[in-house]
C-alpha cells in the first residue's frame, strides 16, 4: 500500500470536506469492539448514525455540562488545597475523574461525588467504571485484539498473561456496565419519567426505540449493539482527550505565569466574584480561556494523525506549491496531485499546527496568537473592561483543526469547549498555579519550571491519545488567591 502523508493546510481543508470522496479507511473497524459507531461508518450508514446523536449535543446539553464542570471542580479545588502546602501530583488523574463524571452526568444522566463516584467499584463489580476505561485506553491495541473474540479469550483465561486478564475482565465490566445503564434508561421510558430526561444516552434509546415502534427501523434507529458502540466511542472521545487538554492546560500556566495573570485578568472580570455564573452570560466572555485551550490542542492535541482513503483512483488532491509563497514563477499557489490506487492519506495534523508557514515561532505555547482587539492602542490596563469587550477570538477557516473539520468534525466539540472553560474558570477563579518539584520537596522556582517543562516535552502517542509518558511526577503547587 502506498501512503501519502501531509501536514499541508490546503490539503488537509479538502480532505476532510469532501466525506465521500475521502472516507474513513477499514483500520477504523478496529473501534469496533462494542457495535459499529459515528466514528467509524461511512456513507449512508454514518448520517443514520449522524442524525440520531447528533440531537444530543445542544444548548440545554451545554447548560448542563457547564453546571456540572464547575460542581466537580470545586470539589477537586477544595481537595487540592488540603493536600500539604497545596502541592499535587494527581493533576492528571483528577482531570480525568472530573472529566468521566461530567460525561457520566451529562450523558447518562447518573451525577457522581468528586471523591467517590467513578473511582469506586458499583456493587458486584471487581473494577470502578474508571478502571475498566483506563485499562482499555492505556491498553488499546490489547482491547482491539480481545473484544472481538471476548467469548475465545474467555475460554482460555487461565494461560492469559496478568496484562491480557486485565484488559478482558475491563472489557467484560465495561459491557456489563453499559448493558445496566441501557436496561435501566429503558425502565425509566417505559414508565413514562424519561421523557424529560435529554442525555446522550436517553436520547439515542428514545430516538431509536420510537422509529422501530413507528416501523422506520432502516431509517432513524440503532440497534441495541450500535447504541452500546456511541456509548464507548463518546466515553473515549469525551472523557481522555478533554482531560489531557485539561492536564496540559494547567501544567503549561504553571509554568509561564505571565499567561496565567493574563487568562485570570478575564476571569475576574467575566465572573465578578460569583462562582455560581450562568452558562448563557459568563462562556461566551471567556474568550481568552478558550485561547488557552486552542493553543494547548496546537501543540498538544490529543490525535496527531487522520488518515483516510480514496474511494476511487485518481481522486484529484489540491496542494499547495512547493515554495509558493516566496516565488513568484506561478501564477497560482496551488496545484493538484492525482493520487493512485492503494494509496491512503495520512493528515498529519500535529505538524500542520506546528508549520512555520501558518504560525509565527511555532513551538511556543502563546495563547495570544488566538485573540485579536479592536481596541485603541495603548489601552491602560489587560483586564480594562472595554479592551475585554472589544477582544475576539479568532477562527481560522485553515490550518487548525484538533476536533477534525468539515462534515465530520467532531459532534463533541461544543461539549468538551465548555467543559474546559467552566473548569479552568472555575479554577483559577480561586487559585494561582505554580510549578513545584517531584516529590513535593522545596526547591527553587527554575527547578520545578524545569521539571515540568521536561515532562510536557516526554509526551508520546500512548494508547488512544497523546498523553503525558510520566503523568504521576507532575507535580503542581496550588495556592488559593
Amino acid at each position: 500500500m502506498n501512503i501519502i502523508y501531509t501536514s499541508d493546510k490546503v490539503a488537509v481543508a479538502e480532505v476532510l470536506a469532501k466525506r465521500k470522496v475521502f472516507i474513513k479507511p477499514k483500520l477504523y473497524e478496529m473501534l469496533n469492539m462494542f457495535g459499529k459507531n459515528v466514528d467509524t461508518v461511512n456513507g449512508e450508514e454514518w448520517s443514520r448514525h449522524r442524525k440520531i446523536t447528533a440531537p444530543c449535543f445542544n444548548e440545554r446539553v451545554s447548560s448542563f455540562v457547564w453546571d456540572e464542570s464547575v460542581r466537580q471542580s470545586q470539589a477537586m479545588f477544595s481537595q487540592w488545597l488540603a493536600q500539604p502546602g497545596g502541592k499535587v501530583s494527581r493533576m492528571v488523574d483528577d482531570a480525568r475523574i472530573v472529566a468521566l463524571h461530567v460525561l457520566y452526568a451529562a450523558g447518562f444522566g447518573v451525577q457522581h461525588d468528586f471523591s467517590g463516584g467513578a473511582r469506586v467499584s458499583a456493587p458486584g463489580y471487581k473494577l470502578s467504571h474508571r478502571d475498566t476505561l483506563m485499562t482499555m485506553l492505556n491498553n488499546f491495541i490489547a482491547t482491539m485484539i480481545v473484544a472481538p473474540q471476548e467469548a475465545i479469550f474467555d475460554k482460555i483465561v487461565m494461560i492469559l498473561s496478568p496484562r491480557m486478564k486485565s484488559v478482558l475482565l475491563a472489557i467484560q465490566e465495561f459491557r456489563r456496565y453499559t448493558d445496566e445503564a441501557i436496561a435501566s434508561e429503558r425502565k425509566l421510558l417505559a414508565e413514562d419519567r424519561g421523557d424529560q430526561r435529554h442525555n446522550l444516552m436517553s436520547t439515542l434509546i428514545r430516538t431509536s426505540d420510537q422509529a422501530k415502534a413507528d416501523g422506520a427501523q432502516s431509517a432513524l434507529s440503532l440497534t441495541d449493539d450500535e447504541i452500546k458502540g456511541n456509548i464507548f466511542i463518546f466515553n473515549v472521545a469525551g472523557h481522555d482527550t478533554t482531560a489531557n487538554t485539561l492536564a496540559y492546560a494547567f501544567a503549561l500556566l504553571a509554568i509561564n505565569a505571565d499567561i496565567q495573570k493574563w487568562v485570570t485578568d478575564e476571569i475576574d472580570e467575566v465572573l465578578e466574584g460569583d462562582e455560581s455564573s450562568v452558562y448563557e452570560d459568563a462562556y461566551p466572555r471567556l474568550k481568552r480561556v478558550m485561547a488557552v485551550m486552542y493553543e494547548t490542542l496546537r501543540l498538544f492535541g490529543p490525535v496527531p494523525q487522520i488518515p483516510r482513503r480514496p474511494v476511487t483512483p485518481n481522486v484529484p488532491l489540491t496542494i499547495t506549491r512547493p515554495n509558493a509563497w516566496t516565488s513568484m514563477e506561478f501564477s497560482s499557489s496551488t496545484t493538484t496531485l492525482l493520487i493512485p490506487a492503494n494509496t491512503l492519506v495520512n493528515l498529519n495534523i500535529h505538524a500542520m499546527h506546528t508549520t512555520p508557514s501558518t504560525y509565527t515561532s511555532p513551538k511556543v505555547w502563546n495563547p495570544k496568537r488566538w485573540i485579536t482587539s479592536t481596541s485603541p492602542t495603548g489601552q491602560s490596563a489587560s483586564s480594562d473592561r472595554s479592551t475585554l469587550q472589544n477582544e475576539k477570538l479568532l477562527h481560522m477557516e485553515q490550518g487548525f483543526a484538533p476536533w477534525a473539520s468539515g462534515p465530520r468534525i467532531c459532534p463533541g466539540m461544543k461539549f468538551a469547549q465548555v467543559e474546559f472553560t467552566a473548569v479552568l474558570s472555575t479554577v483559577l477563579k480561586r487559585a494561582r498555579i505554580a510549578p513545584s518539584v517531584k516529590g513535593g520537596e522545596d526547591g527553587s522556582g527554575m527547578t520545578a519550571k524545569t521539571e515540568v517543562e521536561a515532562l510536557l516535552q516526554d509526551s508520546h502517542h500512548i494508547g488512544a491519545t497523546v498523553s503525558m509518558k510520566r503523568p504521576e511526577d507532575l507535580w503542581l503547587k496550588v495556592v488559593e488567591r
